[in-house]
């Protein structure tokens, strides 16, 4: 697990390399560079895979994920290490999965994969099989909210992104943010909530 000055470092080193090559000076950082970014693709892209898969649902999310982190290898240079790296990775992640889900208008239920991420498991039998059964009905209720809806809630929950980077991405206000993940949040509890009532 990289700790957030860890990240800092790698990206450092990756930044210094970019710096000397387009300086035309000579490469020595180059191989440090390969292994800096090599280290950070290992510890992101499974993540950015599962926030494709969440986003995307019906989509495998591979091409996609390894795009992202070649547009992100790309745009290092912009990256300030003051700040942390993982909300400024998902937002490149989620501008690319919402120019997507806009072009295909998405709508399909969320893989298991998915579905796992926002509920955990729990060792016990019982508890695993009920947990299955609440990850089906999560899977289920995030599905059909509206796209706007489902993304807001993956952006602020599965990638912890602010208000202002989700209204960013997804071309809405800060206040809209706000309205459409607690529209979604009740759409979802009524949906659950009726569904247990009835079960």
């Amino acid at each position: 697990m990289l700790h957030d000055q860890e990240i800092a470092r790698l990206v450092r080193v990756c930044q210094e390399a970019d710096r000397q090559a387009s300086a035309d000076t000579p490469d020595t950082g180059q191989a440090s560079a390969r292994e800096a970014w090599a280290t950070l693709y290992r510890h992101f892209h499974p993540q950015v895979l599962a926030f494709c898969r969440r986003t995307l649902p019906g989509d495998s999310g591979e091409d996609l994920a390894a795009e992202i982190m070649m547009k992100t290898r790309f745009r290092l240079d912009s990256f300030d290490t003051a700040r942390p790296f993982g909300p400024w990775l998902f937002r490149i992640a989620a501008n690319r999965c919402w120019d997507e889900a806009r072009k295909n208008r998405r709508s399909e239920p969320l893989d298991d994969e998915g579905a796992a991420q926002l509920v955990s498991d729990s060792p016990s039998p019982l508890d695993r099989l009920i947990t299955e059964e609440r990850r089906e009905r999560v899977r289920a209720a995030l599905s059909g909210l509206p796209l706007r809806q489902r993304f807001a809630l993956t952006l602020r929950y599965g990638a912890g992104l602010s208000y202002q980077e989700i209204a960013d991405t997804l071309g809405v206000t800060r206040t809209n943010v706000g309205v459409l993940l607690l529209r979604g949040r009740r759409r979802m509890r009524d949906q659950l909530t009726s569904e247990e009532e009835l079960g």
